[in-house]
C-alpha cells in the first residue's frame, strides 16, 4: 500500500507537470464514458428495470388480427371464449380507457381512466397499497359505482390521507366510492405509450355471458398456468382462433388470428432496437477515446524511453515499471470517470426533461447503483485499453539503445508509427459507422417530416371537453353547449377558425365502423367499413384539412336537417371506384333501421393513426346528427382553435369561456397541435438527436486524432524536414508530403468505416422511413464530410512543416 501511494503520489506529479496532456487525455476519455453511462441509465430504465407487476413474465397481452388490421383491440365475447377455452390461461382479464371529470374537493380536474374487469389486478399480480380491489359481484351490470385511485392522484389531490378509502369522491357528477388505493409505481400495460396514464379505475360492467364478437373495443390481458410459456399460449389462442372461425363467428375472408405478446415485449418490445442501437453507438465513441488517449500516451512514451531505461539500469522490474504505468492510467481513469458521471449526471436529467412520448420509462432515467456500477467497471475497462499500448511499448524499450539516443529528439521507430497510425485509421472507421447511422437517421426524420399529413398543424390549439350526462341527459342539450362554446371562442380576438373533434389525428387512436353503402356490393364475407370522426362546423378550417369536391359542414347540417357526411379519398377510391360518390348514401352499422346519410363531399386524406401508416377508409358526420344516424350522443370532444399568433396564448381566453358556461367542467390537454404532431415523431427525433451528438463527438474525437498523429510526426521529423529542405526540396513538396499521410490515414479509415458500415446499416432497417439502408447520398455525404474535416485537420501541422528553417533544425541537433 506504500508503494501504491507513491505510485499515487508520483503519477499525479507528472501529470500536474503535464496540465495540457492530463486536460486532453481527462476530457477525450470523460466524453466517452459519460456518454456511455446516459446511455445505459436509458437501457437500465427502459429495458433492464423490473416491470411494475409481480412476475410479469408470467403474463401477456393479447390482441386481436385480421385483414389489414396487424394488431387491434379485442371484443368482450372474445375474452369470454379465451377464459372458457384456453387451458395455458389460468386468468383473463380486460379493460378500456376513458376520460373522466373530478370534482368536489379541488378545481375540476379531466382525468385518464379506466374501466377494468374485477380480475385485472390479480392478473396484473399488483396488491393496493391500501384497500382492496373490485369483487366479480361488483364488476356486472349495474354493479355498484366504486374507484380505486392511482398512488400520484390520492397524494396530489388528497394529500395522501389514507381515511379517503371508503369515502366517496364525485366522478362525472356521481358519487363513486373508494376502495383502494394503487403503490406508486403501478400503471397498466398499455399506459406506458400514454402520455396521461390512467389517474383511477372503475369496475367494468361486464357481461361475462356475452358472446359479442364484433365489437372491438377492449385490451386483454392474461396471467400464464405455472407450465405454460408465452409460445405455447401462442399456439394455442391460435387454435382457439381458427376454431371460433370455423364456427362461424367470422368469415374466412377475414383471417381472423391473435396477437400474443410478453408484457416486457408489449411494454418495451417497439423501442428496444432504438435503444440498443444508441448503446452501441455509445460504445464505438467510447472506443474513439480509447484510441485518442492511446495515441497520446504512445507520444508520451517516446518522450519517457529515457526514464524507463534509466529505472531499469537502476534495478527497477518489469512489474514494478508496469505497476507504476497502471497507476498513471488509474488516475486518468479516475478523473475521467468522476468528470464523465457528472456529464452523465447532467445528460440524464436532460433526457427525463426531454421525456419522448414514444419511449415508456425514459422520465425515471437517474443514476442508480447498476449505473454506477457500470460507469466504475467501463473506466476501468477503458483503463486496460488505452494504458495496454504505451506500456507494451515501453517495456520494450532497449537498455543500451534508449541510454544513446538522448530523449526526445530521436527519430521515431516506424513499427511505433504504424501502430499509431492503425489507431487513426480505427478511429475514422468508427466516426464513418456513426455518422452513417446518423445520416440515415437525419434522412428518415426528413422524409417523415415531409409526409403530407392532410393538415395544417401551424397555429393551432387543442384542448379536451367532456360533458357529464348527470348535468347534461339529453343529446339537444350535449349539441347546444359545443354550439355555444365554438361561437364565443370564435369571437375571441386573434381567432381564425374554430371547431372540434371527437379523435384529434395523430393524438388519439380512432376505430372503424360498419358501413352499408348504397350500390356497393361487399365481396362474400367482408363488408364496408370506416374510421368514424365526427366533427363540428368549423373543424376542417381550424385543422387546415381541405375539402376536394363538394362542400364541408356548416352551422346548417343540424339534427333537423338531411343528414349529411364526408368522406376520405381512399374511402372514395375503394367503395366508389368509377362511381361519384357526391350524392350516394351510407348507412352506418349493420341495423337496416337506420337512416340514410347522404355524401356531400370528399375530404383529403389525413394520417390519423401514425405519420408513417396507411390511410384508411374515413368518413365525417357532424356532431349534431350523430344521434339522429346512430342513437347516441358524443360527449367528449377536442376543441380546436387556429390562430395567427402563438397558439398557446389563446389557452387562457378559451379556459375562460369554457368556466362561464360551466364553472364545474374541466379541460384536459390543452397543448398546440404541432406538439401532438411532435409527440408522434419522438422516437425517430429522439434516436437522430443522439446519433447526431455522437457523431458530431466522433467525427471531431478523429480530427484531433489525426491532427496529433501528423503534429508528432512533423515535431519528431523536424531534422528529416530541415535536410530534405536544405538539399533542394520546396515548401510545396513539404506540404504534399505531411497532407498525403494525414490523407492517406483518412482514405484508409473512410474505405475500412463504410465497407463495415453496409451490414451494420441493414440492421436499422426497422426504424428507417423513406430510406434504405444502402442509401448513396448518406454514404456520399459521409465520405464527403470526413474528408473535408481530414484535410482540416491536418492542414496546420503541415503548414508548420513548410516553416521548418533548416540551419535552425540542423543546429538544434
Amino acid at each position: 500500500m506504500e508503494t501504491f501511494l507513491q505510485d499515487l503520489k508520483f503519477a499525479s506529479r507528472t501529470l500536474l507537470r503535464n496540465p495540457g496532456f492530463a486536460a486532453v487525455a481527462v476530457m477525450t476519455l470523460a466524453l466517452g464514458v459519460g456518454a456511455n453511462a446516459a446511455i445505459f441509465s436509458v437501457v437500465n430504465a427502459v429495458l433492464l428495470r423490473p416491470l411494475p407487476w409481480s412476475e410479469p413474465d408470467r403474463a401477456v397481452m393479447i390482441w386481436s388480427r385480421w385483414t389489414a388490421f396487424d394488431k387491434t383491440w379485442v371484443s368482450d365475447g372474445e375474452v369470454n371464449d379465451y377464459r372458457r377455452r384456453a387451458s395455458t390461461l389460468a386468468e383473463v382479464a380486460a379493460w378500456d380507457d376513458t376520460q373522466v371529470n373530478l370534482t368536489g374537493g379541488g378545481d375540476p380536474e379531466r382525468l385518464p381512466a379506466a374501466n377494468v374487469t374485477a380480475n385485472l389486478f390479480s392478473t396484473l399480480g399488483v396488491l393496493p397499497q391500501f384497500g382492496r380491489t373490485f369483487t366479480a359481484a361488483e364488476a356486472v351490470p349495474n354493479g355498484p359505482r366504486l374507484v380505486i385511485l392511482s398512488h400520484g392522484l390520492w397524494q396530489r389531490r388528497y394529500a395522501g390521507d389514507p381515511s379517503i378509502v371508503g369515502r366517496a369522491i364525485q366522478i362525472d357528477g356521481s358519487a363513486y366510492q373508494v376502495v383502494g388505493i394503487m403503490p406508486r409505481d403501478f400503471v397498466l400495460p398499455t399506459d406506458f405509450h400514454n402520455p396521461n396514464p390512467s389517474a383511477l379505475w372503475m369496475p367494468q360492467q361486464w357481461n361475462s355471458a356475452s358472446a359479442d364478437h364484433g365489437s372491438h373495443g377492449y385490451y386483454a390481458a392474461a396471467r400464464l398456468e405455472p407450465r405454460a410459456t408465452v409460445a405455447l399460449a401462442r399456439e394455442e389462442l391460435h387454435r382457439i382462433a381458427q376454431a371460433m372461425t370455423d364456427e362461424g363467428l367470422y368469415p374466412r375472408q377475414m383471417e381472423f388470428d391473435t396477437v400474443v405478446l410478453s408484457l416486457r415485449d408489449e411494454v418495451v418490445g417497439g423501442i428496444r432496437r432504438a435503444i440498443w442501437l444508441l448503446f452501441g453507438a455509445v460504445g464505438f465513441l467510447l472506443l474513439i477515446a480509447c484510441s485518442n488517449v492511446a495515441n497520446l500516451l504512445l507520444a508520451r512514451a517516446e518522450a519517457r524511453h529515457r526514464e524507463i531505461a534509466v529505472r531499469s539500469a537502476l534495478g527497477a522490474g518489469r512489474s514494478r515499471i508496469v505497476r507504476q504505468l497502471l497507476t498513471e492510467s488509474l488516475v486518468l481513469a479516475g478523473m475521467s470517470t468522476i468528470a464523465g458521471l457528472a456529464l452523465a449526471s447532467a445528460g440524464a436529467r436532460l433526457l427525463a426533461w426531454w421525456n419522448p412520448a414514444s419511449i415508456p420509462r425514459v422520465a425515471s432515467v437517474t443514476l442508480d447503483a447498476r449505473v454506477l456500477l457500470f460507469t466504475v467497471g467501463i473506466a476501468l475497462l477503458t483503463t486496460m485499453v488505452f494504458s495496454l499500448a504505451p506500456s507494451v511499448r515501453l517495456l520494450r524499450t532497449d537498455l543500451t539503445e534508449s541510454m544513446k539516443e538522448g530523449g526526445a529528439n530521436a527519430t521515431t521507430g516506424g513499427a511505433r508509427q504504424r501502430f499509431r497510425n492503425a489507431l487513426v485509421v480505427l478511429e475514422m472507421a468508427l466516426a464513418v459507422i456513426l455518422l452513417v447511422g446518423a445520416g440515415l437517421m437525419l434522412r428518415t426524420l426528413s422524409s417523415l417530416q415531409r409526409i403530407d399529413l392532410g393538415f395544417n398543424p401551424s397555429g393551432v390549439l387543442t384542448m379536451r371537453v367532456s360533458l357529464p350526462d348527470t348535468a347534461y341527459p339529453k343529446p339537444e342539450q350535449v349539441v347546444t353547449f359545443y354550439s355555444r362554446l365554438l361561437e364565443e371562442v370564435r369571437g375571441l380576438p386573434g381567432v381564425m377558425a374554430a371547431g372540434a373533434a371527437r379523435s384529434l389525428p395523430l393524438g388519439s387512436t380512432i376505430g372503424d365502423f360498419g358501413l352499408q353503402i348504397d350500390g356497393y356490393v361487399p365481396p362474400p364475407g367482408t363488408n364496408a367499413k370506416g374510421d368514424w370522426q365526427i366533427v363540428t362546423d368549423g373543424y376542417l378550417e381550424a385543422m387546415g384539412e381541405h375539402v376536394v369536391r363538394g362542400r364541408g359542414i356548416t352551422r346548417t347540417d343540424t339534427g333537423g336537417s338531411q343528414l349529411v357526411a364526408l368522406i376520405n379519398e381512399e374511402m372514395a377510391r375503394r367503395y366508389w371506384s368509377g362511381r361519384d360518390p357526391i350524392g350516394s348514401r351510407l348507412r352506418i352499422g349493420g341495423d337496416s333501421a337506420r337512416p340514410w346519410v347522404t355524401v356531400i363531399g370528399i375530404v383529403k386524406d389525413v394520417h390519423h393513426n401514425g405519420v408513417a401508416g396507411a390511410v384508411k377508409e374515413k368518413f365525417y358526420v357532424p356532431h349534431a346528427q350523430w344521434n339522429t344516424a346512430v342513437g347516441f350522443t358524443i360527449r367528449g370532444m377536442s376543441l380546436v382553435v387556429r390562430t395567427a399568433g402563438n397558439p398557446a396564448s389563446l389557452a387562457p381566453s378559451v379556459r375562460n369561456v369554457i368556466r362561464g358556461l360551466d364553472p364545474s367542467l374541466p379541460v384536459a390537454d390543452v397543448r398546440p397541435m404541432t406538439e401532438v404532431v411532435g409527440a408522434a415523431l419522438s422516437t425517430p427525433r429522439f434516436t437522430s438527436a443522439l446519433l447526431s451528438m455522437f457523431a458530431l463527438l466522433a467525427l471531431t474525437l478523429s480530427a484531433v486524432g489525426i491532427y496529433g498523429v501528423l503534429s508528432y510526426v512533423v515535431t519528431r521529423r523536424t531534422r528529416e524536414i530541415g535536410i530534405r529542405v536544405a538539399i533542394g526540396a520546396d515548401r510545396a513538396r513539404v506540404l504534399r508530403m505531411v497532407l498525403s499521410n494525414g490523407l492517406t490515414l483518412a482514405v484508409v479509415g473512410l474505405g475500412v468505416g463504410l465497407l463495415v458500415s453496409l451490414p451494420l446499416a441493414r440492421l436499422m432497417r426497422g426504424l428507417l422511413h423513406g430510406v434504405t439502408p444502402a442509401d448513396p447520398l448518406t454514404f456520399a455525404a459521409v465520405a464527403i464530410a470526413l474528408a473535408g474535416v481530414a484535410l482540416a485537420a491536418s492542414v496546420v501541422p503541415a503548414l508548420r512543416a513548410t516553416r521548418v528553417d533548416p540551419v535552425i533544425a540542423l543546429r538544434s541537433e
